[in-house]
């Protein structure tokens, strides 16, 4: 397997690009990103955050990438152009608020330029501190099947998750915390996002190269032409890779940028 014909490179953020809770980022990434991007190769964020959150977190200084698949692959952008949106129904939206209010579980909840939950305790604060991230803003979610919501992260346990699946079975849920949940309308995933840069740049998946390190990163790196897991990743994203590279702070995508003779 040749790197030779790599069009474009995806990156996920925490615990690929950035240490998870600081958000450190190694020089010979920063090196690996110019690099890439002084051979024409595009380079892509591919992550479950938010645009805003990266922006206000100040969480990949000094980087510069060409675009983004945000929030988990809702939300694309090319040069500043979106791409791909794609937002849950009402009924969808009604059926997970009745759910949240049920459960008394707290959420948040992401649009295109918004990002907020519609309550604060122990559960969202823990997970949150947990990837160095404050908790968003509280907002009222009664009108919420009026809005264009684009992800969720219900922070539910595993038979929630049962339960919450049973009622939307259409829609899709990756565990990525132990009590949070990414949990996307019908069609989401950072899979599609990547299919729909494919189409965009007029590549196909065996010239992408992709790097992650959680589940939600599994089906981004099976599509890939070449899929490469971080060192430190979970062991389901390591199973699913081509190739695991070393750790973040091992130099963990130089390396493997090298190794597949992309740089």
């Amino acid at each position: 397997m040749s790197g030779e014909n790599i069009k474009a490179a995806f990156f996920d953020i925490d615990g690929t690009l950035a240490a998870v809770k600081s958000h450190a980022v190694p020089d010979s990434t920063r090196e690996a990103i110019r690099k890439l991007r002084e051979k024409g190769i595009c380079c892509i964020l591919s992550t479950g955050r938010h645009p805003l959150e990266v922006e206000e977190e100040n969480i990949l200084p000094g980087l510069v990438f060409d675009g983004g698949v945000w929030v988990t692959g809702q939300y694309c952008e090319l040069h500043g152009e979106c791409i791909l949106q794609n937002c849950f129904t009402a009924g969808q939206l009604v059926i997970l608020r009745e759910f949240l209010e049920r459960r008394g579980r707290s959420c948040i909840f992401l649009e295109k330029d918004a990002m907020y939950c519609n309550l604060v305790d122990d559960r969202i604060r823990k997970e949150q501190e947990s990837i160095g991230t404050a908790v968003p803003p509280v907002r009222d979610i009664a009108d919420l099947e009026e809005r264009r919501v684009l992800q969720t992260m219900p922070f539910i346990d595993e038979a929630e998750e049962k339960e919450l699946l049973a009622l939307l079975p259409d829609c899709t849920l990756t565990r990525w915390g132990e009590g949070v949940v990414d949990f996307l309308p019908a069609g989401g995933g950072k899979e599609q996002g990547i299919l729909a840069f494919c189409k965009k740049l007029g590549i196909t998946p065996a010239q992408v190269i992709a790097f992650g390190d959680a589940e939600n990163d599994i089906a981004m790196l099976q599509l890939a032409g070449i899929g490469v897991a971080m060192g430190n990743g979970e062991p389901a994203a390591k199973a699913a890779a081509d190739y695991v590279t070393d750790r973040i702070e091992e130099d963990g995508i130089w390396k493997a940028l090298v190794r597949f003779a992309v740089i």
